[in-house]
C-alpha cells in the first residue's frame, strides 16, 4: 500500500501544483492590496433612541437655534434675566455645548454653556458668555415647536448614576442602523450607490453612545468635523426625549452599564466596506473564481498539448529508419554441379 501511494505522489505534476499555489497566493495578496488602495467608502449611521439626556457641541449656530416661546430663563450669566420668560430666539455660539435634559415625564431643561446671543423679537440682540438655563413653563406661552435641533458631535445618554434628588438621566432604549455608499472600482461597479450594511444594532439601556471622545486615545484620530450628529430631539407624552440623528463618523463609542469601564468601539466604515459593499464583493468573487478555475485551465492546456503530441506523424526515410534486408544466397545447385 505504501509503495502504491508513493508511486501516485511521484506521478503528480508538482510543477502545476506549485504554480497553482503561487497564483492563488498572488491573487489573494492582490485582492487585499486593492481593498486597501481604493477610496474608503462613505458610510453613515442612523440612530433612533429614547433618552433622558442629549448633549452636543454646536458646529452651525444658524441650525442650532432654540425658540424662546414656552421657556422660562432659570439662570442668565449676569443674572439680569433670571426668572423671566424667554423672548425671541437663543443662538448658541460655535463650539458652545447644548444639553437637553428631561427625566421621565417632567419638564424639559436646556443648558447652553458658552457664548452666544439672544435675538429679541423687536430687533436687537443681547450677547451672553457663560451658562444659560431654560425650562418649559406653560405660563410663558406655547412651544413654537416640539423639535429641538442637533448639529455637532455629541453624546446620547449618560452613565448610570443615583443622585440626591433621584436617579440620573439615562438612555432608555435605542438602535443603530448602518448604511454605506459603494466605492468606485472599475470594472466591478460605480461608486455612490447607497446600500444597507446590516441589521440594526440595539444600544444597551442605561449606557450611552457618542460620536467623539476617542481622539486622545486613538493613534489614528478622526477629524472633528466628521464626528458631528445631525438631527433633532422630540418632546412628547412619552418619558424622556425622542432622539433621531444621523452621523457620518466611521467610529462610534458605546458604553454599557457595569462596574468596569467597558466602552466598545464600532467601526462603521470597516464593517460596511468588507462585508456589504457590492463592488468589493464583486471583486472578491471574481478573484475567487480565478483561483478556482486556474487548475482546471492548466489541466485542459496540458491535455490539449499531450493530445497534439500523440497525433503528430512519425517521420520516415532517414538513414536510421531504412530497413536493411539480409543478404540472400542467390547461388543455385547448378553452380556446385
Amino acid at each position: 500500500m505504501l509503495s502504491t501511494w508513493s508511486d501516485r505522489l511521484r506521478a503528480l505534476s508538482w510543477r502545476r501544483v506549485w504554480t497553482s499555489l503561487f497564483l492563488a497566493i498572488a491573487l489573494s495578496l492582490g485582492a487585499v492590496g486593492a481593498i486597501n488602495l481604493v477610496r474608503k467608502p462613505q458610510t453613515f449611521a442612523v440612530i433612533d433612541a429614547r433618552s433622558e439626556s442629549m448633549e452636543f457641541k454646536v458646529f452651525n449656530p444658524e441650525l442650532s437655534i432654540i425658540y424662546g416661546s414656552g421657556f422660562r430663563i432659570s439662570s442668565w450669566p449676569t443674572g439680569s434675566k433670571d426668572g423671566e420668560c424667554a423672548q425671541g430666539t437663543l443662538l448658541p455660539g460655535v463650539m458652545s455645548q447644548v444639553s437637553y435634559l428631561r427625566i421621565e415625564e417632567r419638564e424639559l431643561v436646556i443648558f447652553v454653556n458658552g457664548n452666544g446671543e439672544l435675538r429679541l423679537e423687536h430687533g436687537g440682540a443681547e450677547p451672553f458668555d457663560g451658562e444659560v438655563v431654560l425650562y418649559t413653563d406653560a405660563e410663558c406661552g406655547q412651544l413654537t415647536t416640539n423639535r429641538l435641533p442637533i448639529w455637532g458631535p455629541g453624546k446620547i445618554g449618560s452613565a448610570l448614576s443615583m443622585r440626591s434628588d433621584g436617579p440620573g438621566p439615562i438612555l432608555l432604549e435605542g438602535s443603530l442602523t448602518t448604511f454605506g455608499r459603494t466605492v468606485d472600482l472599475w470594472p466591478f461597479g460605480r461608486g455612490g450607490a447607497m446600500y444597507s450594511a446590516g441589521e440594526p444594532i440595539t444600544i444597551p439601556s442605561g449606557g450611552y453612545i457618542e460620536s467623539h471622545g476617542l481622539e486622545t486615545q486613538d493613534a489614528d484620530p478622526i477629524p472633528v468635523e466628521q464626528t458631528a450628529l445631525f438631527g433633532y430631539v422630540t418632546l412628547s407624552d412619552e418619558p424622556g426625549l425622542g432622539v433621531h440623528v444621523t452621523t457620518e463618523t466611521p467610529r462610534l463609542q458605546v458604553s454599557t452599564p457595569g462596574v468596569r469601564e467597558n466602552s466598545s468601539r464600532i467601526e462603521v466604515g470597516l464593517f460596511a466596506q468588507v462585508l456589504n459593499d457590492p463592488t468589493i464583493l464583486a471583486a472578491q468573487l471574481t478573484l475567487v473564481l480565478l483561483v478556482l478555475l486556474w487548475p482546471i485551465t492548466i489541466d485542459l492546456v496540458g491535455l490539449a498539448v499531450s493530445g497534439a503530441e500523440e497525433k503528430a506523424p512519425v517521420e520516415t526515410g532517414g538513414p536510421e529508419n531504412v530497413r536493411q534486408d539480409p543478404p540472400q544466397n542467390t547461388a543455385s545447385l547448378k553452380d556446385f554441379a
